[in-house]
């Protein structure tokens, strides 16, 4: 239903039969709280409207959406809000009566997340411009990674591994992908699930002789940003041979 109503404001926003409210007219507006919106007038063209998102799929309320022409004077701005729908309130939604036609940069910021530019956005006189969504990332938790081998030394043939831990104070069950490489060689990969609570056994492919300098990598999660673990040696060694009995 989510993206059957993100198809409806980008489409009939931009055929200009979407109503939209201001928000002294507003239930719920991002500066009043996050109730529905109770429509009673439509505001009148031209104007930008959109949603704004972050990276988790999540509608985001209370985001600054600032409209600014192409002199660089500011336009319109406004809030995020939830805008009222017959099967519910959409979250994340905000328009901007920019008074005229022409080119507009917007700027998209929220306390915990990664300030957006987007455009230029190009207006039509009378026209009002469905955009869909805009993604704003939301600033991710820092993880630690740290990692040993099992072995340092082996020999030709034999195949070694590596302990991996993955921390972050934003939770004790990180999850996600790791990544043995040497240069941007992967030798080794496992997943992070959350019953590892954050430690995972990763084996590594047969190298061949010499020494191999070797790290270890999380990739950042919806939850947490990537890290990377300190360098380990491994030292790979021809056999042995025993001298033959006579």
């Amino acid at each position: 239903m989510v993206v059957k109503r993100i198809a409806v404001v980008a489409v009939l926003g931009a055929l200009g039969l979407v109503p939209v409210v201001s928000p002294s007219q507003a239930v719920g507006h991002a500066g009043a709280g996050t109730g529905t919106v109770v429509a009673r007038a439509t505001v009148d063209p031209p104007l930008i409207q959109g949603l704004a998102i972050d990276q988790t799929g999540h509608y985001v309320d209370g985001v600054t959406v600032q409209a600014t022409r192409a002199d660089g004077t500011p336009a319109a701005s406004d809030l995020t809000y939830a805008s009222k729908w017959d099967d519910g309130p959409q979250h994340g939604y905000f328009y901007l009566e920019v008074g005229r036609r022409g080119t507009y940069t917007l700027t998209l910021s929220k306390s915990g997340y990664v300030t957006a530019t987007f455009g230029p956005v190009h207006v039509r006189k009378n026209q009002r411009l469905g955009l869909g969504e805009i993604l704003v990332k939301k600033v991710l938790p820092a993880s630690s990674t740290t990692a040993g081998l099992d072995d340092k030394s082996l020999s030709v043939g034999q195949k070694g591994k590596v302990r991996v831990k993955v921390t972050s104070k934003a939770t004790k069950k990180p999850v996600g992908e790791i990544e043995v490489r040497e240069g941007k060689t992967v030798v080794g990969s496992g997943v992070l699930r959350p019953s590892d609570k954050g430690q995972v056994t990763v084996g590594l492919k047969k190298l061949g002789k010499g020494t191999h300098t070797l790290k270890a990598y999380f990739f950042a999660s919806p939850t947490l940003k990537a890290s990377t673990s300190q360098p380990m040696t491994l030292t790979v060694k021809k056999p042995k041979h025993r001298p033959t009995a006579w």
